[in-house]
């Protein structure tokens, strides 16, 4: 997981830096992994301060990633805001229970997780019918990861979400949102 913190450094750094500049991102994702004096690197400060990230994040990154390369606008990676919409209310309404606010815990679903797989099949007919290919592959590589025991956590909720991913989601969400709001006033 710590080369997962790698991907994470790339991927944010390329989102600001020109396409002829990506060399530069790859180089410092990588010199993350170079240990410091007290013998940690940055990818494992970083994994300690936030934690591993979901499986869905790595897909997400890889995606980011290599969607640079492929001709613009290329369908199956079009993502507007109703994913992102989706997954930040998932967590927002996930989180809070999950820490204690109310009497329901949705992480212990996870544990056991035939009612939240049968949610997750519902989720993957709907994302079939609207023809998203992409949500579609997340999902069955999400749940073949955790299947396969990929993850150290055996909870299912950690395969798919993690709170950057609600964070980032939140925000291209809103700002996918208000794209879609100024093309079509």
């Amino acid at each position: 997981m710590i080369l997962a913190q790698v991907l994470l450094i790339m991927a944010t750094l390329m989102a600001f830096l020109p396409r002829r500049l990506e060399w530069l991102a790859a180089g410092l994702g990588l010199a993350a992994l170079i240990p410091l004096p007290d013998g940690a690197s940055v990818a494992m400060g970083l994994r300690g301060l936030w934690g591993d990230p979901s499986v869905t994040s790595l897909q997400l990154l890889i995606v980011l990633l290599v969607r640079r390369h492929l001709e613009p606008g290329f369908a199956p990676l079009r993502v507007d805001w109703h994913g992102p919409a989706a997954i930040a209310l998932i967590a927002a309404l996930f989180y809070p229970l999950a820490l204690g606010v109310g009497n329901f815990d949705p992480y212990q679903l996870g544990y056991q997780p035939v009612l939240l797989i049968g949610s997750l099949g519902l989720a993957a007919l709907f994302a079939w019918w609207r023809g998203q290919a992409l949500w579609l592959w997340l999902l069955a590589i999400d749940l073949l990861a955790w299947a396969a025991g990929i993850p150290e956590s055996p909870n299912l909720w950690d395969t798919l979400l993690d709170p950057l991913l609600a964070i980032v989601c939140a925000v291209l969400a809103v700002r996918n949102g208000l794209r879609t709001l100024m093309k079509n006033p």
